[in-house]
């Protein structure tokens, strides 16, 4: 791209960044107080709480399209059976999490600890799981969550993709699956370069295209039950192996 499109590209970045921030402020100090203030009952008011997020995010969402940042291209696979089981997406960009949020309504996620301390921190105090807690009591959580038929998002990397590594996946997709008794439903997202959105990459920094696309493609379930094993140890080693060779195959 000539210097004056990147240039255009960066500002819209930019642009959404704000927008986000403004956004995310907004929802986090007045519509969640609000919605605590009027609703009594703790699950009714997560519900609420992720159901302003899932509209947000939608809005942004739709403003990174209209402003031509993004493309969501293809089918967009059928999320409405999700409820009580785990999606485990790679995790190759900066807003995955945020389509992910317009796409799935009601969900829970598997949030970094550091988020606490910006200014997306008062939503994933009151709504999410952080991932800085004891693991016993992440694996109580996350069982709980899912008993309570929510979906339940955990990024099987722990953190965003860089370009040209294999895809490693943590054990902890596998632990929680087999301590809920939870399927897995694994989630590719593919699209073109996310230069400009991927781990350690310059927030002003942009692909070649100028936009980034966006593909959802969503594999068979796995369940615990299938996954052979004298001891959770070696049940949860084998279905990581298994979900490690599955985003090989399926993500570039």
């Amino acid at each position: 791209m000539a210097g004056i499109g990147k240039f255009r590209v960066s500002l819209r970045k930019s642009l959404i960044y704000l927008i986000f921030g403004i956004g995310a402020f907004f929802l986090g100090f007045i519509i969640l107080p609000l919605e605590r203030l009027f609703i009594r009952s703790e699950r009714r008011f997560r519900n609420a709480g992720r159901r302003s997020v899932n509209l947000s995010h939608r809005l942004v969402v739709w403003v990174c399209r209209v402003l031509g940042l993004i493309r969501i291209e293809g089918p967009v696979p059928d999320f409405s059976d999700t409820g009580g089981k785990i999606i485990a997406p790679n995790h190759p960009s900066l807003l995955d999490v945020v389509i992910l949020f317009s796409l799935i309504p009601g969900a829970n996620c598997i949030v970094r600890g550091g988020l606490l301390h910006t200014v997306v921190g008062s939503i994933v105090r009151v709504l999410y799981i952080a991932n800085n807690e004891d693991i016993d009591e992440l694996k109580k959580e996350c069982a709980e969550s899912l008993a309570r038929k929510e979906p339940l998002i955990v990024f099987p990397e722990g953190t965003r993709s860089k370009k040209g590594v294999p895809v490693t996946i943590k054990r902890g997709v596998a632990c929680i699956s087999l301590f809920a008794d939870a399927p897995v439903i694994p989630l590719y997202i593919g699209g073109n370069d996310k230069e400009g959105l991927r781990k350690g990459d310059p927030f002003w920094r942009i692909n070649g295209d100028g936009f980034y696309s966006y593909t959802f493609t969503r594999g068979e379930e796995i369940l615990p039950s299938g996954i052979e094993g004298k001891t959770m140890r070696e049940k949860s080693i084998k279905m990581t192996e298994l979900l490690e060779d599955l985003y090989r195959r399926n993500t570039g």
